[in-house]
């Protein structure tokens, strides 16, 4: 391979290093150095500029990007996590016998927004938000996880209905009503590749509303 195309690879490498860590579903294949070294592993993480690998042992061995052969530079661009848009839709009906309640589902359409080709396995969690009417208080009120992988046609929509949750409106006393909505979309490694909410404050706790396998109605804190 050419070095005027390398260089480039390993440039963009490093600046996705830097803005976050890196995880991905990887696969034991292998891996060389600059200076021969030949080794099976699995690539596990990127993060602060470091490259770590994991052994059949479960050894880990971090490497720099610039230590690595042009073909693992190219396979670690490929395994980036992908760049995905998340939208999100609402529906409302009336509920209850006198119109004080009123039941709401969300919908949320992700679609890949990147060329880069992506087999890893997902899970998105959608989140219904309530909101004490009397004191603020916030908590879940339904939660949803899915998990999937991207379609090989990139940029084809994906949807995943939230649970219908039943409120109060807000015109009432007293009970909950609905807040908004948080939609995280996980690698496996745990890592959130995409966040989208109507609020910032869920975004900001993310990763304690949303977590996979996050009980529903746990407090908000």
């Amino acid at each position: 391979m050419r070095s005027d195309i390398v260089k480039p690879v390993m440039i963009h490498i490093l600046c996705l290093c830097f803005l976050g860590v890196i995880s991905v579903r990887a696969e034991f294949r292998i891996w060389e150095s600059t200076r021969g070294d030949v080794w099976e592993g699995e690539f596990v993480t990127m993060n602060g500029g470091l490259v770590v690998v994991r052994d059949q042992s479960g050894n880990k061995t971090e490497l720099k990007p610039e230590a690595l052969c042009p073909a693992d530079l190219e396979y670690l661009e490929k395994m980036v996590p992908p760049k995905v848009n998340i939208s999100v839709s609402k529906t409302t009906d009336s509920a209850g016998a006198s119109g004080s309640q009123e039941r709401v589902k969300c919908l949320a359409t992700l679609r890949q927004v990147d060329t880069k080709p992506y087999s890893g396995e997902l899970t998105l969690v959608l989140v219904i938000m309530a909101e004490d009417i009397r004191t603020g208080a916030m908590s879940i009120s339904s939660k949803t996880e899915e998990g999937f992988t991207l379609p090989a046609n990139r940029g084809e929509a994906l949807e995943f209905a939230s649970k219908s949750a039943q409120f109060y409106k807000r015109s009432q006393k007293g009970g909950r009503a609905y807040s908004g909505y948080l939609v995280v979309v996980w690698d496996r490694f745990g890592n959130p590749i995409a966040v989208e909410s109507n609020r910032a404050a869920y975004e900001e706790k993310a990763t304690s509303l949303a977590s996979v396998g996050l009980k529903n109605r746990k407090r908000w804190n």
